[in-house]
């Protein structure tokens, strides 16, 4: 089964991390979140920390880290999606990789306005839970 662990960046201004993919071929330029696909071996918190440090360039605590979801109740093909949240001290330096073309800084309620068009049923999990 294909595992998916994504994590939910928010600053001290209460400002959310939203990236927008690189042209990805089943997806577009879609809103993205840091995070992505479980390598043989790992759980969910290490892919998402490991992901978040290759996509955006940011160092997680894993202590400091909430669990808001794990399940497949999302997924239209039966892939077990976790998400995860954590607020930061202040705002990160972001260094994007190949993956994603840009990312902004957006209040709770612009985030929530930008995930709802995204084509990613993670997304539309994402809108639903936060």
């Amino acid at each position: 089964m294909k595992q998916v662990a994504k994590l939910i960046i928010i600053d001290n201004d209460n400002k959310y991390l939203l990236m927008h993919r690189s042209d990805h071929p089943v997806f577009g330029v879609d809103p993205d979140l840091p995070g992505g696909t479980l390598e043989e071996g790992e759980q969910p918190l290490e892919t998402m920390i490991r992901e978040v440090q290759e996509e955006a360039g940011i160092d997680i605590d894993a202590q400091q880290v909430h669990k808001l979801y794990q399940g497949t109740d999302y997924s239209t093909h039966g892939t077990e999606y976790s998400l995860y949240s954590v607020v930061v001290s202040e705002r990160p330096n972001v260094t994007i990789s190949w993956e994603h073309s840009s990312y902004e800084w957006l209040s709770r309620e612009d985030f929530l306005i930008k995930i709802q068009s995204a084509n990613d049923t993670y997304m539309h999990m994402v809108h639903k839970i936060v």
